[in-house]
């Protein structure tokens, strides 16, 4: 469990709670236990600071934090996950300080940990989804009606640092359509989960508020189901259809651009849901302002709400997404493969699915074992986003490449110098030379300041034998070559 424990302005992170209290879990616990104090000063500092912040962040950022214990002059509480740490560290934390210094009498310092359940959204349990997929059967009928895609849910869908602002964003819509954040207005490139979000609030809402009308359509369709009413002359029944929605789900709004009668209908059909009250969700691939042949009055309607973007998976949600992904698909996927696949499938979710169903497809094909090799050879168009085909790499763009990820100069690499600061960029730097640039052994030693080939053949063989089973230096030459191929800055 993480924590962050706040005194005075300073915020110190650390580990585990065990770092900081001995035995603190446990006494924790007898401390919840006895008679509920921490709970009821919690409330009073939940109602003053409401007062403050309004209903709304508090609902959103305070109510789901839980207070565990009041220790002496330290209140601890836990949040669901790093996203609202820091969001209350940045935004709430005075408030709250200054409200329970007036309810005990005196300063205290808080504790905050991160519950370790943040896990579980990688890996939802199979009794969860069990648990979604009974109380959402009568749901799912009703998706192919409004045109909600069945198994894009919460569950299924893979939080990470880029996603986790825009994820808690469309929990907190899904649990109270047109009060929290109207329009929700969700902005990233390609293949990065923004149509699974926001079909996982429809589905969400469709459970958790019984009969509420929902609609998931993309702009395309929209202009299309206007364009059949214009030509029947029905114009009266798509204005019932839409402004009646209680959850109108527009995918890809960018596409409505230069569209003028389109974007005429649509804003008259958005001011009518948003002064209803009723939940408008739009996505698109770039911020409103930078959507061109959009008119000015829906530019500046899209920003009345929140605006969330969705940034490309780390490392370590690639894999998670790997796994989970391989698990539905009923895919043997080792642990080694799926890293060695996230690190080098980059640019989105939607290719790393793609790479995996290709591989299981093979696999299954030939009877073979996954494995590194196997994949290597399967996804070669894909790493690194199909570029090593598409450029020629130079001995000088590795170095450089090299160079610009250790913070050395190309100078020093090709050096005499012996130091490790210098040594092991430089192994790095000839085993690239020699995978990306195929460059010999005797070049790349001339390359590198006039060194023996023998030289440059045990950088290679060296660097080769460690990636088997080194798994950050995987991920060392995996963002060098990034850098190369211009997928990294």
């Amino acid at each position: 469990m993480e924590n962050s424990v706040v005194q005075g302005e300073k915020l110190q992170s650390l580990g585990h709670v065990g770092e900081l209290f001995t035995g603190v879990n446990n006494s924790l616990l007898a401390t919840q236990r006895e008679g509920g104090g921490v709970q009821r000063v919690w409330e009073q500092v939940l109602g003053e600071v409401e007062e403050k912040v309004g209903r709304v962040t508090t609902e959103t950022w305070l109510k789901p934090v839980r207070p565990l214990a009041l220790r002496g002059e330290t209140l601890h509480l836990e949040v669901p996950n790093a996203l609202f740490r820091d969001w209350l560290l940045e935004n709430l934390l005075p408030h709250i300080r200054k409200s329970l210094e007036a309810n005990l009498g005196f300063p205290a310092q808080i504790v905050i940990h991160v519950a370790t359940k943040q896990q579980g959204e990688l890996f939802p349990s199979q009794g969860y989804d069990e648990q979604e997929s009974t109380k959402g059967d009568s749901s799912r009928a009703g998706a192919k009606k409004n045109g909600l895609v069945s198994n894009y849910t919460f569950s299924s869908f893979i939080v990470g640092a880029g996603n986790q602002f825009a994820n808690a964003a469309a929990r907190a819509v899904a649990e109270h359509p047109g009060k929290h954040y109207n329009p929700l207005f969700i902005y990233g490139g390609v293949g990065l989960g923004k149509t699974h979000l926001i079909n996982a609030i429809g589905h969400e809402t469709i459970v958790k508020q019984g009969g509420k009308s929902v609609f998931y359509l993309s702009s395309e369709t929209f202009t299309n189901e206007l364009i059949a009413h214009l030509r029947r002359d029905r114009m009266d029944d798509f204005k019932t259809k839409f402004r009646q929605a209680d959850v109108l789900i527009i995918d890809d709004i960018q596409f409505l651009s230069g569209r003028e009668r389109t974007q005429e209908e649509f804003f008259h059909t958005f001011n009518t849901l948003h002064q209803s009250h009723k939940q408008i969700i739009l996505t698109s691939d770039k911020f409103p302002n930078e959507i061109g042949g959009l008119e000015e009055r829906l530019r500046n309607r899209f920003e009345w709400g929140l605006i969330a973007d969705i940034q490309p998976p780390d490392l370590e949600t690639r894999v998670a997404i790997l796994q989970k992904k391989a698990q539905q698909k009923k895919i043997q996927l080792p642990h080694d493969v799926s890293l060695f696949i996230a690190t080098y499938v980059t640019a989105n979710v939607r290719e790393l699915e793609g790479g995996l169903t290709k591989l299981g497809a093979l696999a299954a094909l030939t009877e073979s074992p996954i494995t590194i090799d196997l994949a290597q050879q399967v996804l070669q168009n894909l790493m690194n986003g199909g570029k090593e085909k598409n450029k020629e790499v130079s001995v000088e763009a590795v170095q450089k490449a090299v160079c610009k990820y250790f913070a050395i100069r190309v100078v020093d690499l090709t050096s005499k110098k012996r130091t490790q600061m210098v040594a092991f960029p430089r192994q790095v730097a000839m085993f690239l030379c020699r995978k990306l640039a195929g460059a010999s052994y005797p070049m790349i030693g001339v390359r590198f300041g006039g060194k023996d080939h023998t030289t440059a053949l045990y950088a290679c063989t060296s660097i080769e034998k460690r990636l088997k089973h080194d798994e950050e230096l995987r991920s060392v030459v995996a963002r060098i070559e990034n850098i190369v191929f211009g997928a990294e800055n």
